[in-house]
């Protein structure tokens, strides 16, 4: 049920995780609400350390923005000096002193900017990219333990199933109609029935530990509303996705614009000149003998002047500009790099969904082919089979054939989870993780 609602805003969007980590604690254990995945993504997306790492680095990128932009705001700084002088005068006898320093012009600061601006826009891309990993991780685990509860449900059937099975062969031993191999297999089969039950429940509480660690809740109060899975884009559909559009590529190639205006900036640090405004203000003492020594002596001083300064011969400049080319061009060929890796993971993933979407139709035919035939031994035990020579159906065949549909279910179940999670692999790389979500 959507609990969240009547805390959240009138826009119905989701509540923070700090509310409803409030919320979970005051609900009693025996009557846990049943976490949403867009309830369960919003909590790992609040809880990830990935992902507040990733807020921090975009902070950072604001602050180098700001820092470009204010070598152009003017400075400002006061200062005092006391002190008393014998004979000639030392120094300046400042008794108060304000000072304001700003850049009125640079050929590279403009780069420098722009590099901050590309900076933030990486950063951006890549808190996008860990958000939608988040998402993955988070949406693949509620997923495969929704999977995972529906299979060990058919798989008690099918062992209540096993368990008749057994009775019902030990009586034809016990009548001499059937040998004790009969008896021998349908036990074993009730024992490889455990020991997959024993595995699929670890798997379950693996998942439930997992999407606890993720959204910061209780193990134990982890139960899933399966109505809340939005339903996967078609697979031919989610197959056309431009791998372009993922936000790691985006990341690494604004990466590459801030290095390569960064590396503008350096190169025309050379050569060109800078111009600066400096702006002073002096209060001078009269306690120095500053007055006895020169003839034109004020209290109040007052400059402004406008440095220029032109870099004829600058080494160190001059092998900034070189380093930082180099790092333009790395960043470059990197994100060239990603672009090439996603589009070949991109294309991979395509062709194994293909794979898995055949096998899928194949599990689910198989499953349909195991439940018409329970269907027509059902029909035949009720009403016969409607020939005098055909044998009759017996229990021990029905029970049998209810352990086989439940045997196609579960398969069924894993190939439908195979095409799953590749498809929200591919919503990853693009970055349509989030407007999936969000369709229900």
């Amino acid at each position: 049920m959507k609990w969240w609602k009547q805390f959240g805003s009138s826009s119905g969007s989701l509540p923070s995780a700090s509310l409803l980590l409030v919320l979970w604690t005051l609900l009693p254990a025996a009557a846990q609400a049943q976490i949403s995945l867009a309830s369960a993504v919003n909590l790992a997306l609040q809880n990830s350390s990935q992902v507040r790492i990733a807020n921090a680095k975009l902070q950072q990128a604001r602050g180098s923005l700001s820092e470009a932009r204010g070598a152009y705001v003017p400075n400002f700084y006061i200062g005092a000096g006391l002190g008393y002088s014998v004979g000639f005068p030392l120094g300046t006898p400042n008794l108060f002193n304000a000072e304001s320093q700003s850049l009125l012009f640079s050929f590279s600061q403009p780069d420098y900017v722009r590099s901050a601006h590309a900076a933030i826009e990486a950063a951006q891309f890549s808190l996008q990219d860990t958000q939608q990993q988040v998402t993955l991780d988070t949406a693949t685990a509620y997923l495969d333990l929704d999977r995972t509860n529906r299979q060990i449900a058919a798989l008690h059937e099918a062992m209540s199933d096993a368990d008749q099975l057994i009775v019902i062969v030990g009586n034809r031993v016990a009548a001499g109609v059937a040998s004790h191999v009969d008896l021998t297999r349908a036990r074993l089969t009730r024992a490889q029935m455990q020991l997959q039950q024993m595995q699929m429940e670890d798997h379950a509480e693996e998942l439930q530990q997992q999407i606890a660690a993720l959204t910061g809740l209780p193990a134990n109060s982890v139960s899933l509303d399966a109505a809340s899975i939005p339903a996967l884009p078609d697979p031919t559909t989610t197959s056309t996705l431009q791998p372009t559009q993922s936000p790691a590529v985006q990341a690494a190639f604004a990466t590459a614009n801030s290095r390569m205006f960064t590396a503008f900036g350096d190169n025309r640090q050379n050569y060109r000149p800078s111009f600066q405004q400096i702006t002073q203000y002096s209060l001078f003492s009269t306690f120095n003998n500053y007055q006895n020594y020169y003839t034109s002596f004020q209290q109040n001083n007052f400059g402004f002047e406008v440095q220029v300064t032109i870099p004829l011969f600058d080494p160190i400049h001059r092998a900034k500009g070189i380093e930082s080319s180099a790092e333009a061009s790395v960043a470059r060929h990197e994100a060239e790099q990603a672009q090439t890796q996603v589009s070949a993971q991109s294309l991979a993933l395509q062709h194994q969904l293909r794979e898995l979407k055949a096998e899928q139709d194949v599990a689910t035919l198989q499953q349909q082919l195991a439940q018409d035939t329970l269907s027509a031994l059902q029909v035949q035990m009720q009403n016969g089979s409607g020939a005098a020579t055909a044998p009759a159906v017996t229990p021990q065949q029905a029970e049998q054939a209810r352990m086989d549909e439940r045997s196609r279910y579960i398969d069924k179940l894993d190939a439908d989870f195979a095409v799953e999670r590749v498809q929200l692999q591919l919503l990853r790389q693009t970055g349509g993780l989030g407007t999936w979500l969000h369709t229900q």
